[in-house]
């Protein structure tokens, strides 16, 4: 039997992220494959990340919240924003992993929510905690790339 893997990237340094507006790579060491619940983190931060309307082969793929960055909406619109792309990428996951009988619990959503919103007006910007929980009951605090919004 074949196993199933995923290619596994990293974040990139904050400073990388400021300088290139890219929040991941596949890192500065070999590509390596995953399974499980960083299986699953990777599908969900790649979604979460990847504007929509940007993947030409599913123009629905992906979510509104990287449009958030050097936008001048309001810090309780930021953070609805938010929620509601984390709706629309935990749907998205839903319906991917439907009819997948190949994931094991680790690898299939549970749920995505968020946890802690840290508005920081000076910026003005935000920081997004979320919990990722996956159907094994693993769970992981996801802190999603700091956002500044412009005045």
């Amino acid at each position: 039997m074949a196993y199933r893997f995923d290619i596994h990237f990293q974040a990139l340094p904050t400073a990388d992220q400021v300088a290139t507006y890219k929040f991941v790579s596949f890192g500065f060491s070999p590509t390596i494959a995953v399974k499980g619940f960083q299986m699953l983190l990777n599908q969900w931060a790649k979604c979460m990340l990847t504007p929509r309307g940007s993947d030409p082969t599913d123009l629905e793929y992906g979510t509104d919240f990287t449009k958030l960055i050097g936008s001048n909406l309001d810090l309780r619109d930021a953070r609805d924003v938010t929620s509601i792309s984390i709706i629309t990428c935990n749907t998205q996951i839903y319906r991917a992993q439907a009819n997948d009988h190949s994931l094991t619990g680790s690898e299939r959503l549970a749920s995505a929510e968020i946890v802690k919103f840290v508005e920081d007006p000076s910026a003005p910007g935000f920081d997004v905690y979320v919990e990722i929980k996956n159907q094994a009951n693993e769970r992981l605090v996801l802190n999603l790339p700091g956002t500044a919004l412009t005045e």
